[in-house]
């Protein structure tokens, strides 16, 4: 048995969408589906010993998306920070404010 982390949002079926940070456990490590979540970047495996933890998204991702984001358009930027749905769009993930305030702290310098 296997596990993967969902990186993006993963609509199921009509009834069910999985959220990123979600862990599914996988039958068998070769199956096709698992396998293109995880080439298209809507997941990825979790190793022995991985902390289940909702920090995968790294901080220079964070970073890059923001530079692309128009400081200009309150759609994108309120009150002097990047608008979390913004960036949520742009990186096709879900994200918090935590990690967008220390993404953003390090752009500051």
């Amino acid at each position: 048995m296997a596990k993967l982390r969902l990186l993006a949002t993963v609509k199921v079926d009509k009834d069910t969408t999985l959220r990123p940070g979600a862990v599914i456990e996988v039958k068998d490590p070769d199956d096709a589906d698992a396998a293109s979540l995880v080439a298209r970047g809507f997941a990825r495996w979790v190793k022995a010993g991985d902390e289940a933890g909702e920090d995968d998204l790294p901080p220079d991702r964070l970073i890059a998306a923001i530079g692309r984001l128009d400081p200009a358009n309150p759609k994108h930027f309120k009150a002097g920070k990047p608008e979390l749905k913004a960036l949520g769009e742009l990186l096709g993930v879900d994200v918090t404010a935590d990690q967008r305030d220390r993404a953003w702290a390090a752009l500051q310098g």
